[in-house]
């Protein structure tokens, strides 16, 4: 589904119940908030258990005015030991087709295509973020509002079922209800057992747009914890050439 015609369907939610806001209208504006704008910002990443473990990289999302790429996404690791550290490619399109995605190895350095593949990690920044299918498929329920520090928030629980309409696994997200950051997501299998959460603190405004600094993530089924900051922070950066033109290193 385009854009445009998002935008279209969110208004005319609006339009008719006015300030109740929809669990679709709060989704497409929490998945729509950075549209358009081009940024980046580096990720420091430290994961504690039976063996600590730090990364650190670069995230760089670009929104193109000409072409058939809605959005490209670059992740580049930064202060890697190794000799060929390895990259990571996205490429959303306008047409709505599948994403792509590459990585290049990190021994050889050659490029694969992981479109397919689904990420093993216990956590990434996609873990607070939706997809237009996630939104389609699954079932919504908006529960009462609360408070988070000094944010109101709306409190939504999302639940994935399968072909036989059972529950596959379920999420409760607590989403800002002025700027819709997300605050929290809480996962559980789908017994209803919780085995991660997430927390996210400390909101900076860079050029009137809201971001998140501090993500902590705890994560019962491998007893370890990952905390995550955001730093170097900028809006319509001036990206370096090539830098999102998936390729060999």
């Amino acid at each position: 589904m385009k854009i445009i015609t998002l935008f279209i369907y969110i208004a005319s939610i609006s339009f008719v119940f006015g300030e109740d806001l929809s669990v679709e209208e709060i989704l497409f504006s929490t998945l729509h908030r950075l549209d358009s704008v081009n940024h980046q910002f580096s990720v420091n990443i430290k994961e504690t258990g039976k063996k600590e473990k730090i990364k650190n990289y670069q995230i760089s999302i670009q929104w193109p005015e000409k072409g058939d790429i809605l959005k490209r996404t670059r992740v580049k690791p930064i202060q890697d030991k190794r000799k060929k550290p390895s990259s990571i490619w996205e490429h959303q399109f306008k047409d709505g087709r599948k994403t792509k995605r590459w990585m290049t190895m990190p021994i050889t350095g050659k490029l694969k295509d992981i479109s397919d593949k689904k990420s093993t990690k216990k956590f990434t920044l996609a873990d607070l973020e939706f997809t237009e299918k996630e939104i389609a498929e699954n079932e919504h329920s908006l529960l009462p509002s609360e408070v988070i520090g000094d944010h109101s928030v709306h409190v939504i629980k999302s639940v994935k079922k399968g072909k036989n309409g059972k529950v596959k696994k379920s999420k409760k997200i607590w989403i800002d209800t002025d700027d819709y950051l997300i605050h929290k997501v809480e996962f559980y299998t789908k017994s209803g057992r919780l085995y991660r959460s997430v927390e996210c603190t400390d909101v900076q405004t860079i050029e009137g747009v809201a971001f998140l600094s501090k993500i902590f993530v705890k994560d019962l089924k491998s007893k370890s914890e990952i905390f995550v900051e955001l730093d170097k922070i900028e809006i319509n950066p001036q990206f370096e050439t090539g830098l999102f033109i998936p390729e060999d290193q």
